[in-house]
Order: C-alpha cells, then structure tokens, then sequence
C-alpha cells in the first residue's frame, strides 16, 4: 500500500442521534490514523447536530435542509473528504477491533479500488447473469478473501483517486439503491478490482431509517433502479437481446411492472447524465473474474 497517514470516514444519518451515539465511540476508537470525521445530517429534526458539536467538535458536518436519502449525501461527504483512502460506513454498522488492519496490504496493488468488509449475518456478493438480467445472491464460503463485485456502500474502504476517476456515485438512483452496485460494476469494467475479505468484521444492527418510508414506494425505487443498472452498464450483445426479451415476457406475464418500466425510462430520460462510463472490459470478462476467492 501506497504511504497513507489518514483515513477518513463518511457517515450519512437522519434523525438517528441515537445511533451515532450508539456506535460513533467505536468507530472512532477502532479507525487507525483517523483523518476527518464527516457526517452529512439529512435535515434531522432531533438534536443530532447539537449533538455532534458537543461530543465531536472536530467533526465535519454536512447539513442538508431535507431527507435526500444516500446517493447524492454520499457524495456531498466525499467532496468534503481530503485522504486518498476513506471508510463508507452507515450510522448502523459498529466496526469491531482491528477492522481496518487487513484490508491496507490489497491496495498495494494499484488497480484495487476498494476492500468490503465482513458484515456479521451477511456475506459477500455473487453476481451472474440469468433470465436477462444481472442477478444476484449471498456466497456462501466466508473463510477466505474473495474477489467481490462491488464493495458496500455501508462497510467498505475505497481508494479515493480511482473514485474520482469514475465520477463518484451516479446520482439517478437518488434517493437511494444500486448506486454502490452501479460504481463497483464501473470500475470492473474500467479495469479495477475489488475485494472482500472476512477478517475485517463489522455488525451491522439494520437499523435504517428507510423502514419509516412507504413500502410500496422503496420496492418501486428498488426495481426502478434494478433496470438502470442494466440499462447503464451492460453492453454485451446478448445479454442485451435478453434483457429486452425478459422486459417483453415479463410485462405481459405481469402488467403492474409497466410502472416499473415506465417510471425507469422516465428517470433514464429526464436525469441528467454526468457520469462516464469509458468500459474496456466485456461483461463476460468481469463475470468470469468475480466470485472467486483469493
């Protein structure tokens, strides 16, 4: 790993004193060579600033006037971040002991964008292509590093110059969603790498405050942006082919998911598209690389 003296640490919270207070003092005793704390407040209506002023002075905060939910706080926080190296980490994740220690030596190697960590009850990602869409499930040997498919947006440690390098996250899967898929599937096919490896271990409580929100409206965001995913990322002729098919049978199968269809070509059309996506690697390529342990 490249000399670094700093780690920052990027925390998104809304109305959740109550977990920062909770797992704030661990986060900040386990992170070796912690550099600047910053906190983006998604216009808390507790006393969670306060809060942070008084224990925390040094902390940056990030004050938003209303919930704008993960994608585009993230980014807010990042752009305030001044380390090559910082830790995405919900309000909701408690890092155990030495968390950080063996994720470093991977970014030695400099095509490694990022290092997840080993949440406590989950595992790491699978990702294959089937029914003409990219799926996805838990692995299930967590004994060894594996090489991963993107990193979590809650427990990962990323390489700030490669971040840059891909935009950052894409904001049209604001509010939240498939945004931290979105980036670690860029960098595959951008030529980077990503691992996850099962001694840096965290809890993760699952305690977010998108349980307060409707139901029916997370599955519509899920699914909507499920399809910009595909519809951003995947080039290669036949699963394209597929993926129009599965979009045909399905909505004939199903026509309540026109409305998903419909409200992803609306977003796909109206949002602006600042992100570059320069692919040199096939989708086959990246499939053939990931899931597989080190």
């Amino acid at each position: 790993m490249a000399k670094q003296t700093k780690i920052d640490i990027i925390i998104p919270s809304y109305n959740a004193r109550y977990l920062l207070e909770k797992n704030l003092p661990s986060i900040v005793k386990n992170t070796n060579d912690l550099g600047n704390l910053i906190i983006i407040d998604n216009g808390s209506t507790d006393d969670t600033v306060e809060w942070l002023k008084k224990n925390y002075p040094k902390t940056i905060i990030v004050r938003n006037k209303s919930n704008l939910g993960y994608t585009k706080p993230i980014n807010q926080g990042i752009s305030k971040s001044t380390s090559e190296f910082f830790i995405l980490i919900n309000n909701d994740v408690r890092p155990n002991k030495g968390f950080i220690t063996p994720t470093l030596p991977y970014f030695s190697d400099p095509e490694v964008f990022a290092v997840s960590f080993n949440e406590e009850g989950a595992s790491w990602p699978d990702m294959h292509w089937a029914n003409g869409k990219m799926q996805f499930s838990q692995g299930s040997n967590k004994s060894n590093p594996v090489v991963s498919a993107w990193a979590s947006g809650g427990s990962a440690i990323f390489r700030r110059s490669i971040w840059d390098t891909l935009g950052g996250l894409d904001e049209i899967y604001a509010p939240f969603y498939w945004e931290d898929i979105d980036i670690g599937f860029r960098a595959w096919k951008s030529g980077y790498k990503i691992i996850w490896e099962p001694s840096s271990t965290v809890v993760h409580e699952h305690e977010s405050t998108t349980k307060t929100l409707n139901p029916k409206y997370i599955s519509l965001i899920k699914q909507r942006n499920e399809l910009l995913f595909n519809w951003q990322n995947i080039t290669d002729p036949k699963y394209i082919r597929g993926h129009i098919l599965f979009l045909l049978s399905h909505s004939l199968r199903h026509p309540g998911y026109l409305k998903v269809v419909l409200t992803a070509a609306w977003r796909y059309l109206t949002h602006p598209h600042q992100i570059k996506r320069k692919f040199i690697i096939s989708d086959d390529n990246v499939l053939s690389h990931i899931s597989k342990t080190i």
